[in-house]
């Protein structure tokens, strides 16, 4: 995971993740990212959600989907 966030970070250094929402041993996290691409400053904005399955009190599973554009 350190890696693709520090991929994610290299391409778009003001990526943030709001409306985050979390629970239980099991997760579901449906959040809207957005940023402006270091290469030529075009920003995006996304929606998606990440489900966890947390173990011992770290995460052993994270799936997530994107809401794909029209």
């Amino acid at each position: 995971m350190r890696a693709t966030f520090a991929a994610v970070f290299a391409a778009f250094p003001d990526a943030r993740w709001n409306d985050g929402t979390h629970s239980g041993d099991r997760g579901v996290s449906e959040w809207v990212c957005s940023g402006t691409d270091a290469e030529d400053g075009a920003t995006i904005e996304e929606k998606g959600c990440d489900i966890f399955t947390f173990r011992d009190g770290k995460i052993a599973v994270k799936n997530t989907g994107l809401k794909s554009s029209p």
